[in-house]
């Protein structure tokens, strides 16, 4: 029996790590080539949440990172780590101010969204409001905003 047919594979040094083939009516019969290998795990994993972003260190591409505008009087620029392909970041705008914060990209990598595909700066709209933005690494290049995004609440752009 190859290890391949097991519903959970051991890891190195004894320890169970769950790895799971799906089968053919999971992942698409007509898939070709080798089927993927998913882990299994708890009913939900616990990601690293930040709580004192601030504009003068850059956001981790991963987690939930907290984004609170600073003052009525400024609006606050962020700077965001480039992604990690298939890695999601959730980006918490908490604007309590009535100015917007800002998100760019590192170096320039583009965010696609139904907005546009070439843009690296996301601007919070909502005047006092809050939202929440998950964006997934396509590429080491490329970030993709998922959900159809409003423009009430967030704009993208290519300047801050």
């Amino acid at each position: 029996m190859s290890y391949n047919s097991l519903p959970m594979l051991p890891s190195l040094f004894g320890r169970r790590f769950g790895i799971q083939q799906m089968s053919s009516n999971v992942s698409g019969s007509g898939r070709t080539g080798e089927i993927p290998d998913f882990l299994i795990g708890p009913e939900s994993l616990r990601v690293v949440v930040s709580t004192a972003a601030t504009t003068s260190k850059n956001l981790a591409a991963y987690g939930v990172q907290n984004i609170i505008g600073t003052s009525a009087a400024s609006s606050s620029v962020y700077t965001l780590d480039p992604p990690i392909p298939g890695v999601a970041v959730f980006l918490n705008f908490n604007t309590s101010a009535n100015m917007p914060s800002y998100v760019k990209t590192a170096n320039g990598e583009t965010i696609v969204s139904s907005q546009g595909t070439t843009m690296s700066v996301i601007k919070s709209t909502g005047s006092g409001a809050a939202g929440l933005l998950m964006l997934m690494g396509v590429t080491t290049a490329t970030w993709a905003a998922l959900g159809g995004i409003s423009t009430g609440t967030f704009a993208f752009s290519t300047t801050t």
